[in-house]
């Protein structure tokens, strides 16, 4: 009941939305944005960001396998439809993290600007591989190849992707600790990612495999690198078991992960210069529960 007309979910709701007041619009550029903080209530709008609506498309095809309902696979195939429509025109065939009602990108948090994103577009394609390969629906690939140029083009020199690219002209976008949104990497917040790690070669691969192998269709439950046979584990991502054996090899004797760093807050006096990273703890986690899932 929460789910939009155009087949989005809010970040948060207090109401069930009215399909009078959500009108199914393609994503589109606004003439212009505000580029101080407007402090608007953003809970309501179509949200990519923390993988609200990819993990939504996730629970509601496994409720539809478990539960043998079909209304559950529909409202997934209703979102799926929806990442199509919030594809960005040229020149950025990407997507934002978050959209107004008129199909815009708009203010989230004060570090959250209008703009298209390099972060959630990689997770939206590999949302959109997975909708193909656990539905059979071919029109979910067909967005992809645009996207991945688009991407791969937007490249930053150190080989990563800027979290946010100006709507238009696709200047990198980023925040100086007092929150002045500038072009200017040299004064980041500690807190957030501005600049991501690319997966676009991954990406490409698995798209180009879903081309190869076709629909997933007899194990509807699998999800990104879930395979049922090693040979079909190496075509889906030939990268992960190199990611891995690398999470491995960094590991030390206790299981940590050490890496050089300092603490945050702790001030230019701090003697610290090894670190145990969450975020890389995740990742490394991450990357090896998809390895062992794969390999079953």
């Amino acid at each position: 009941k929460s789910q939009y007309p155009n087949g989005a979910w809010p970040q948060r709701f207090a109401d069930y939305p009215k399909t009078a007041d959500f009108p199914v619009r393609s994503a589109n550029y606004p003439d212009s944005w505000p580029r101080t903080y407007p402090r608007q209530d953003y809970r309501g709008f179509y949200t990519f960001n923390d993988n609200t609506i990819a993990d939504t498309i996730y629970l509601m095809l496994d409720a539809a396998e478990i539960y043998n309902q079909e209304k559950y696979r529909q409202s997934a195939l209703k979102a799926g439809d929806f990442i199509l429509l919030a594809q960005m025109p040229d020149p950025q065939p990407a997507w934002a993290q978050q959209y107004n009602p008129a199909g815009q990108p708009a203010w989230a948090r004060k570090f959250e600007p209008p703009a298209v994103t390099g972060g959630e577009s990689q997770g939206v394609m590999r949302t959109l591989i997975q909708l193909y390969r656990r539905t059979g629906e071919k029109k979910y690939l067909d967005s992809i190849p645009r996207a991945l140029d688009y991407l791969q083009s937007s490249l930053l020199t150190d080989g990563k992707l800027a979290r946010f690219y100006e709507l238009k002209t696709n200047r990198p976008l980023y925040f100086t600790k007092q929150y002045e949104l500038v072009y200017t990497d040299d004064d980041l917040p500690t807190h957030y990612s501005f600049k991501v790690s690319s997966k676009l070669i991954a990406i490409r691969r698995q798209y180009e495999a879903a081309l190869t192998l076709g629909a997933d269709l007899a194990h509807p439950s699998a999800k990104e690198g879930d395979q049922t046979t090693t040979e079909e584990s190496i075509s889906w991502s030939e990268s992960l078991a190199k990611d891995a054996a690398e999470a491995i090899r960094t590991m030390d004797d206790r299981g940590a992960w050490v890496e050089n760093g300092r603490l945050r807050y702790h001030g230019d006096d701090d003697p610290t210069r090894k670190i145990i990273s969450c975020r890389t703890f995740i990742q490394h986690v991450d990357t090896l529960s998809s390895y062992l899932s794969s390999t079953k």
